[in-house]
């Protein structure tokens, strides 16, 4: 029983054996630091700038990455392909990206920052790389940059897993 369970008092059922530790599962903490990460982000700095999440994500991978895809920018931030479009289209109508149709494939259309998309990406990137230094304070250089190798692998393993179809 996970300590959050004994503390609450809950049983499990007669002949439940599996359970997940949600203080120790890998996969629940990356999802509650991800969760938390964009709590902060939003309540301090995404509402700010009249964007939501999304858009904010958006904006950072357009600035890292430069120009891209509805479907790069989706798989980069890992969310679906529809409300990605809806979030570059409100981007788009706010003056911050541009969309330009791709002449081979008029099925697909390029992003990129306007000017004033690159202003407020710039914050944005201030902030992001504050954060980082912050929530990394209490690392040593080498234990940062190993801890950004574990990710990256980690990364690259959730990536195979989603081509592979793969479930156990």
């Amino acid at each position: 029983m996970t300590q959050a369970a004994a503390k609450s008092g809950a049983r499990p059922p007669a002949g439940a054996t599996l359970r997940v530790d949600m203080d120790s599962h890998i996969p629940a903490l990356f999802v509650t630091l991800g969760g938390k990460i964009g709590l902060h982000a939003m309540r301090h700095h995404a509402r700010g700038l009249g964007l939501d999440l999304r858009e904010w994500r958006i904006l950072q991978v357009l600035g890292g990455d430069g120009r891209s895809t509805i479907f790069g920018i989706a798989d980069r931030i890992a969310m679906d392909r529809g409300g990605t479009s809806r979030s570059v289209a409100r981007l788009e109508k706010r003056g911050l990206v541009t969309r330009t149709d791709d002449p081979s494939d008029r099925r697909r259309s390029y992003v990129q920052l306007t000017d004033e998309g690159w202003a407020v990406h710039d914050e944005i990137a201030r902030f992001a790389l504050a954060r980082e230094a912050r929530l990394l304070r209490n690392f040593s250089p080498g234990d940062s940059a190993r801890l950004r190798k574990f990710l990256n692998a980690l990364v690259a393993e959730a990536d195979e897993m989603i081509a592979e179809g793969w479930a156990p």
